[in-house]
């Protein structure tokens, strides 16, 4: 059942990468399911059985196990910081996170 409301659709993602139109068209679909509240693609949004892989979903009284995937944590991480973007140096953040993985 589709949601009456106007749902939200964003991709975070630089005009440098490249996003399946199919893709895209899985994440407005997904959009329209009911609760769905936000629907955002990452920079590694592409297509999955159904529904779209590398996107987040802020959905309201509804859970959809479906949109977990089958490859999830594939390789983008999103952090939220109190820090300026102007002070922000990828290069230095990029060596200090080496190793996140690791225990």
């Amino acid at each position: 059942m589709m949601d009456e409301q106007r749902v939200e659709v964003r991709i975070i993602a630089s005009s440098k990468n490249w996003i399946e139109g199919t893709a895209d068209q899985q994440l407005r679909k997904t959009a329209g399911l009911e609760g769905m509240r936000l629907a955002v693609g990452l920079p590694d949004l592409h297509p999955g059985k159904g529904y779209p892989i590398g996107a987040a979903f802020a959905v309201e009284g509804r859970l959809y196990p479906a949109l977990v995937g089958n490859d999830i944590g594939c390789g983008v991480g999103l952090w939220e910081t109190s820090l300026s973007k102007r002070k922000v140096k990828r290069e230095v953040w990029a060596d200090r996170l080496k190793g996140l993985d690791e225990p």
